[in-house]
């Protein structure tokens, strides 16, 4: 009889772990949509093990960041994109990129010095001044600053092909770390999705674009820019115009007159009001006895944060107090108690009023 029962019951427990199978399988499908049953064999791999398992995705593997923008997983792909551009960059840089060009123009910037220098030494070499050897000492050393840096670019052309290397090598393993983390990373996504439905399902076509789009923007932007520094000057300062500069700044200042013309006495309430916190909080830090505001202070941090910290305090007062800090500390105290004041007497009754408001509790 004992044995019927526990027969019965794990054929209702293989049941319910069927049921569970199913049901799981099932919001599985609904979750990815597209190559559900690959997705269902790796999520049972992942979800049969407690610590981090090995799974490779082949696809997110090859398209990289625009596959984790496309399942929504924008997090990971902002992190493989900034690897994959770095990589990008350096394999560009290497096999195609002016690696010299910074060098190359420091040369130019130092030649035009030594011209004038040169100038310089001719002009004291003929009137037979005192500082012919002082130019002739800058001549040689701009000279010698010159074959140095010439050197330094003819290094750092040979170096491309290292850099390619380097950048090659970076780029297989954010490929292979995309393949290996994208299966984990997704149903970890599943798992929320499972507690909160509202969270975007499926491979999203448009979401791939918009990554492609972005990795492109980002990818060209970063090559051009580190590549070929000289090509696109554009990319190295924030193309703006002065006269909307000015003109904007024009706009503000009469914004700021008009309140101060208009708002003047609501201005100057305000200010009474910051000014009577202020002065009362310094009258009581400042003008009560420093033994009995250091005595409170040490008081209310041992009720609030324990005796330790009533330590520190004490520790932290005396040092204000040997070294004559004592006025200036309490009237900072005064200040950050005004803050403390204005941020409770705005902040409570605006977050009573937007609590009462799903529009603005929603935002």
């Amino acid at each position: 009889m004992n044995s019927r029962k526990i027969d019965i019951l794990e054929m209702l427990d293989r049941k319910d772990r069927l049921d569970f199978q199913k049901e799981r399988d099932e919001a599985i499908r609904n979750f990815v949509e597209t190559n559900q049953n690959y997705y269902i064999e790796q999520f049972s791999k992942i979800g049969a093990q407690s610590k981090f398992i090995i799974t490779y995705n082949a696809i997110a593997g090859i398209l990289g960041p625009i596959w984790f923008g496309a399942r929504g997983l924008w997090s990971w792909a902002l992190a493989f994109l900034i690897i994959e551009t770095v990589a990008f960059v350096q394999i560009i840089r290497g096999l195609f990129g002016d690696l010299s060009a910074e060098a190359w123009t420091r040369i130019a910037s130092i030649e035009n010095t030594l011209d004038l220098r040169r100038q310089q030494l001719a002009s004291a070499i003929e009137k037979s001044t005192e500082k012919i050897d002082v130019y002739r000492r800058a001549v040689e050393s701009l000279e010698s600053n010159i074959e140095g840096i010439k050197a330094e670019a003819v290094a750092l052309d040979g170096q491309g092909i290292w850099i390619a290397l380097a950048g090659v090598l970076l780029l297989i393993l954010a490929k292979l770390s995309q393949s290996i983390f994208a299966n984990w990373a997704l149903e970890r996504r599943f798992s929320e999705w499972r507690s909160n439905p509202e969270i975007r399902v499926g491979f999203s076509i448009p979401a791939m674009v918009i990554s492609a789009i972005f990795m492109l923007l980002i990818s060209v932007a970063a090559i051009m820019h580190y590549s070929f520094p000289n090509y696109l000057n554009f990319l190295a300062e924030f193309p703006t115009d002065a006269s909307f500069r000015l003109g904007a700044i024009g706009y503000v200042e009469q914004f700021f007159e008009y309140c101060v013309i208009n708002g003047e006495a609501f201005f100057d309430a305000i200010t009474r009001f910051i000014r009577i916190i202020l002065d009362t909080l310094e009258t009581l830090f400042v003008g009560t006895p420093w033994i009995v505001v250091a005595c409170l202070l040490i008081l209310l941090t041992h009720l609030s944060a324990g005796p330790r910290m009533a330590i520190y305090t004490t520790g932290f007062l005396s040092y204000m107090g040997f070294l004559g800090f004592w006025e200036k500390a309490m009237t900072t105290l005064a200040l950050l108690g005004t803050a403390a004041c204005l941020s409770i007497i705005i902040g409570i009754p605006l977050g009573m009023f937007c609590a009462r408001r799903n529009r603005l509790y929603a935002f």
